[in-house]
């Protein structure tokens, strides 16, 4: 049944942008069996987020490696059913990830007693919905604790959608999952391999801290070193945030959300879309300032993106005492050496949501 629905994605398509209300299937995004006696204290040494044998509520979490680098972003699923003879989650992984989690979990297995399986596809998935005012227009579905008001997520099976409400829900508002990835880039919220790479990205970085998916009381679990360390420290110099794209004979974006135009085109110089690309200032004259990148363009819808930036180089936000470069008026440009003729320009913006889970992380680290 999961598998017929397909052909609906697409129908209510929006030209405009992002449409008020909307549901799609995450057909990205994978799903793994974890069950048995041990799971729950077996997952719990691996993930960032805090597990135990009796919690029931889905969440966002991080695997990492132990140097404290980013492996993989996944949202863990614990089954509620009382039936269920022993404790079982469905974690949820990017697709083309989904095999090297599983590795990652049977080479950890040890003597555990628990059980892995990949879900097949026609067996169920993961959705996102979205309503405007009201981000929980599918019943039993999971707020999205990584931004307030991004939506929801849920887990759908064959069965669960053959009819009642939410099949209602999805026959009615079902859209293309582009409008999913787009609002996504204007909350400021990454997802997956190509804007969190496995064993390079920092989650701190990759905003895994503010987006509710570290528990710093927790006790230890691969990678937690570096990862209280630079909690202690109270510095984090770079963060992915929403860009506008935009070219150099158009006025410099003030807005401070990204603004999709379904107009603007963009053609890479590079022909690498799974490529990062550097981000500098530019000069007056609209050129490449020489110097160390402010950061890093990770992807991009049209005119609206995800970039990994410095932010004292590139934002009003203060890290140190002494304060960064950024003034206001500042222009950034995409680097290509391939095309050095190519204008592409950046502005980065800070969703208010950040601001404020960030001024509040802070806050908190100076009174204790």
């Amino acid at each position: 049944m999961l598998k017929s629905l397909r052909c609906y994605v697409g129908a209510a398509t929006n030209t405009e942008g992002p449409p008020a209300i909307g549901v799609t299937r995450l057909s990205h995004r994978r799903l793994i069996r974890l069950s048995g006696k041990d799971a729950p204290k077996f997952l719990q040494g691996l993930i960032s987020n805090n597990l135990g044998p009796t919690t029931t509520t889905p969440f966002y979490s991080a695997f990492m490696d132990a140097r404290g680098r980013m492996l993989w972003d996944a949202f863990i699923f614990p089954d509620s059913n009382p039936k269920s003879a022993e404790w079982t989650c469905f974690i949820e992984v990017d697709s083309t990830e989904a095999d090297n989690l599983l590795r990652h979990l049977k080479r950890h297995k040890l003597r555990s007693k628990i059980q892995l399986q990949l879900v097949e596809e026609e067996a169920g998935g993961v959705w996102a919905s979205w309503q405007s005012g009201d981000s929980n227009n599918i019943p039993g579905g999971l707020p999205d604790p990584r931004a307030p008001g991004f939506g929801q997520r849920i887990l759908i099976s064959g069965e669960s959608i053959k009819g009642g409400p939410i099949r209602e829900v999805l026959d009615k508002h079902m859209v293309d999952l582009r409008w999913y990835h787009l609002r996504r880039y204007m909350y400021g919220i990454p997802e997956g391999p190509q804007e969190i790479p496995p064993t390079t990205a920092l989650p701190m970085e990759s905003n895994i801290d503010l987006m509710n998916g570290i528990d710093f009381r927790k006790g230890c679990y691969v990678g937690q070193e570096l990862t209280i360390r630079t909690k202690h420290t109270g510095v984090v110099r770079k963060r992915i945030l929403p860009v506008q794209l935009y070219r150099g004979n158009e006025v410099l974006p003030t807005a401070e959300t990204p603004a999709f135009d379904p107009q603007w085109t963009f053609d890479d110089p590079s022909n690498e879309v799974s490529q990062s690309k550097d981000i500098k200032q530019l000069s007056d004259d609209g050129t490449i300032k020489k110097g160390r990148a402010a950061g890093k363009l990770l992807g991009n819808i049209g005119n609206v993106g995800l970039a990994l930036c410095r932010l004292e180089m590139m934002t009003d936000i203060r890290v140190s005492a002494e304060g960064g470069s950024w003034r206001p008026g500042m222009e950034f440009g995409v680097q290509y050496p391939e095309a050095p003729d190519a204008d592409i320009r950046v502005k980065p913006m800070v969703p208010a949501w950040l601001r404020e889970r960030e001024q509040q992380m802070w806050s908190k680290q100076k009174a204790n």
